[in-house]
């Protein structure tokens, strides 16, 4: 019974020192656990501020938040795997400074994916800071990139 009660203590002693690792070495461009905070800079061409590129979750603030030039709607399902894909390979990407892609959540969204004409999971939607639709990218079955978000939205 001693011995199991050390195994016990041992276990959880690893299990709390590789989740303290974990979080440590989070990727470069992994989402940013405060969606809220902004690294702004001033622009050189025109004085105007703009923010580094992130990747969070959606909110309302999050969209009216200043310093982006372009915010895309990410509409993700965590049961899809075309989303769950689109999802790695935007959280291993930086996104370029001004542009901020939020992740909404599919199922749980159901008056914003009628707001946007929204149909299908993977779904990419660029709107205004005001959130007007500019553009919609139904982009389940295609090129998983950032650079592929950014061309077809």
């Amino acid at each position: 019974m001693k011995s199991l009660y050390v195994i016990g203590i041992v276990t959880a002693i690893i299990a709390i020192g590789a989740t303290v690792v974990l979080l440590q070495d989070k990727p470069a461009g992994a989402p940013q656990t405060t969606p809220l905070s902004t690294n702004v800079t001033p622009s050189s061409d025109s004085g105007v501020a703009t923010a580094t590129g992130r990747y969070v979750e959606y909110s309302e603030r999050a969209v009216s938040t200043s310093g982006y030039t372009e915010t895309i709607l990410f509409f993700h399902a965590p049961w899809c795997p075309e989303c769950r894909a689109y999802d790695t390979a935007l959280s291993a990407t930086p996104l370029p400074t001004g542009i901020q892609i939020l992740k909404v959540d599919y199922d749980s969204a159901a008056a914003l994916r009628k707001q946007y004409g929204v149909v299908i999971q993977t779904t990419f939607v660029k709107i205004t800071s005001t959130g007007e639709k500019i553009s919609v990218w139904p982009a389940y079955g295609k090129e998983k990139t950032l650079q592929a978000i950014l061309d077809n939205t």
